[in-house]
């Protein structure tokens, strides 16, 4: 897949906020977002949570990249994965810190590299997404999140007030984010293609990924940029959005297993219960939020949404959903695809690279 075919789709999922509207957009967020994976000047006007979409997308199988089909056969090879392996797979331990890091470095040496070819450049500096709450090892509040239950952060109380959010987004009580233009993109749009083409450089700089199936720019200062952090523009290409595939299988091996099917079966009959038919948890947050969204707000939806939170949750504890599908992201951290374990131990490598670089340039991380 030619990386403009993913810019297009971010084109028109720009306005898109969290929670976002669309059903497929709840589907694709449970493989979360790890990092930045393309570059702003292709994407005017798209959110994180779009961009999160594409990858999303991507692991879902939506998307027709080499990996990341989401259909995992439950007796597909497996091989033990590292304590490093599983740190960079599920975002754990440092590694956090170290994407920040990384993504941090590239955005100065491209900034260095546009001022001096007279051209200003605005930094997207992120900070560490750093998990809130954690199971026995793989947290479920913060990126990946708990496969399948999109939810699962949201306490009692935050539901008994406001249920998941829609309705209070839906009307204005929670204010998504601001979907204009950044000063980049203005500044990008006055400056012209001599702007494109100090950035990303020509067209014929372009080189092709094959495992992922896909080709992205290489030239300009963003390219000069990624091959100065990462090694190479297809170590970049496995730290972004190879990193985020990788992490999307990792999640469909958890939902494909049997013992899952068995918790979120026992939660449904819950739900059942208490006259709410749902098939899965993801299920409800989608079916729920495409409500909310195509209807004109009504108190009575915001009533249905607070029920239907609360009743999500008393069963959620009930069946022990979120400590028994946690045992299952433990357990396929630990032992992953061997088709796709070499692509996470240079992922391993290639991280380990991008903070030592970053660390020289003396990077500052902001804090969360």
């Amino acid at each position: 897949m030619d990386e403009n075919a993913v810019r297009s789709m971010l084109d028109r999922l720009a306005s898109t906020t969290a929670p976002p509207s669309s059903v497929d957009v709840h589907k694709a967020r449970r493989a979360g977002l790890r990092r930045r994976r393309l570059r702003s000047i292709g994407t005017p006007g798209a959110s994180v949570s779009a961009i999160a979409v594409v990858v999303g997308l991507v692991a879902s199988g939506a998307l027709p990249f080499g990996v990341g089909s989401g259909t995992v056969s439950p007796t597909q090879a497996t091989v033990r994965l590292s304590n490093a392996e599983v740190g960079v797979l599920t975002n754990a331990g440092g590694t956090p810190r170290a994407v920040a890091a990384a993504n941090n470095a590239v955005q100065v040496v491209v900034k260095r590299c546009m001022a001096a070819k007279g051209l200003k450049f605005y930094p997207n500096f992120q900070a560490p997404v750093v998990p809130v709450f954690s199971g026995h090892r793989i947290s479920y509040h913060g990126y990946p999140g708990l496969a399948g239950v999109p939810q699962a952060p949201i306490g009692l109380a935050a539901r008994e007030a406001h249920g998941y959010g829609f309705y209070d987004q839906a009307v204005g009580i929670i204010k998504p984010p601001d979907g204009g233009k950044s000063k980049e993109e203005r500044y990008a749009d006055s400056a012209g293609k001599k702007y494109v083409l100090a950035l990303d450089g020509p067209e014929s700089d372009r080189v092709s990924v094959k495992w992922l199936d896909m080709s992205t720019s290489a030239g300009g200062c963003m390219g000069m940029a990624e091959r100065r952090v990462y090694g190479s523009i297809s170590d970049y290409v496995l730290a972004t959005t190879g990193s985020s595939v990788l992490t999307g299988e990792w999640l469909s091996a958890i939902t494909a297993d049997p013992a899952f099917a068995t918790v979120v079966g026992r939660w449904s009959a819950c739900m059942a219960g208490r006259g709410f038919t749902y098939s899965s948890p993801e299920d409800l947050w989608n079916s729920l939020a495409s409500q909310i969204d195509t209807h004109h707000p009504r108190l009575a939806l915001r009533r249905l949404e607070i029920r239907t939170a609360v009743a999500d949750y008393r069963c959620a504890q009930s069946v022990r959903l979120l400590p028994r599908i946690m045992a299952l992201q433990d357990h396929h951290a630990r032992y992953y695809s061997k088709a796709l374990a070499p692509h996470l131990a240079r992922l391993v490598r290639v991280d380990a690279r991008a903070l030592r670089v970053a660390r020289a340039l003396h990077v500052r991380v902001p804090r969360t």
